[in-house]
């Protein structure tokens, strides 16, 4: 059985402003080679002046020299490496050339972001560096203060995209959040339901004199529901799977709690959560459609989630 965390964790979630922003590919390297070499120039210059105007060898040869390294320092610094393609950031990653030849690269795959404002010969432009497997991608991004924290947050992000979904409420059995699915999950939540030991867990009635369980909520089951979708109580994430039986139950009192998972770092828990959402009756803008995890995972992952929120208990 997975711990108890000492104190829970909230819910990681991806700010809204992070849903499908656009990032052109910029520039080629012309502007930069030309305000690298204005750099090193005005470097040299500079400092010939200054060293005329003390004389001495060392300060007519060595300092325009000192001068013009410090300015192909600079330049370099301010040069636009990293392979130019247009990007598309999602809240579950980016979506490298997606006009083109689409990579998807989820958040556990990036090994850095990094922000900057670089200046160039005709002013300057705001940049993003997505860094995977020592290969580095670059595009141009819109001035925003909503995803200049992106950096900051990446790490928060890979953690709950990774973080292990649980089969139970008790989180005795997981699954890496990665390699996560629809069916192993469905089966988990229908076999709950259908045992007096899940039943018992969910606070429900026992089943009746045949065995068959009524899958009607008991007085405490939305209350233990809500706990496994409010934050994190165990290194495992309990939230899908309570979000699903939330769903199958219809217990509408908790749809403010299965909607927070719709903007999860993990796309996996994002469709769960949409699903769910929808089923519940939410208005189809609030959660979105369960599609927007395309092509975070399988299609055919997809449409089964689909198929569930549409109110078919298939796996």
């Amino acid at each position: 059985m997975s711990e108890l965390l000492a104190r829970p964790e909230p819910r990681v979630v991806v700010i809204d402003e992070l849903r499908h922003v656009e990032l052109e590919p910029g520039p080629g390297v012309g502007p930069w080679i030309q305000a690298a070499v204005n750099t090193v120039v005005l470097a040299g210059v500079s400092a010939g002046i200054y060293a005329v105007g003390k004389g001495g060898p060392w300060y007519v040869f060595g300092l325009p020299l000192v001068g013009a390294i410090r300015g192909i320092v600079i330049a370099k610094n301010l040069s636009p490496l990293g392979h130019r393609v247009a990007m598309r950031i999602e809240p579950w990653g980016f979506v490298l050339d997606p006009e083109g030849k689409q990579k998807v690269l989820s958040w556990p795959r990036i090994s850095q972001i990094r922000h900057r404002t670089i200046g160039m010969s005709e002013g300057s432009v705001e940049m993003f560096f997505v860094e995977v497997k020592g290969r580095t991608y670059r595009a141009v991004c819109p001035a925003s203060a909503a995803i200049t924290v992106l950096p900051v947050a990446l790490p928060g992000y890979v953690a709950a995209a990774k973080r292990p979904v649980a089969l139970d409420l008790e989180g005795a059995v997981s699954i890496e959040g990665t390699r996560a699915t629809y069916a192993e999950l469905f089966g988990r939540a229908r076999r709950m339901l259908e045992s007096p030991e899940g039943a018992a867990q969910l606070g429900m009635p026992a089943a009746g004199y045949r065995g068959v369980a009524s899958r009607t909520p008991g007085h405490e089951t939305a209350s233990i529901l809500r706990g496994a979708l409010a934050g994190h109580r165990r290194a495992v994430d309990e939230g899908p799977l309570a979000a699903m039986l939330a769903a199958m139950l219809g217990t509408r009192e908790l749809l403010s709690e299965v909607l927070t998972l719709c903007m999860s770092p993990s796309p996996f828990v994002a469709a769960i959560g949409k699903a769910a959402a929808l089923r519940l009756g939410a208005a189809p803008m609030q959660p979105g459609a369960v599609e927007e995890v395309l092509p975070f995972l399988p299609e055919d992952e997809v449409r089964a989630i689909e198929r569930f929120a549409q109110g078919e208990d298939g796996s």
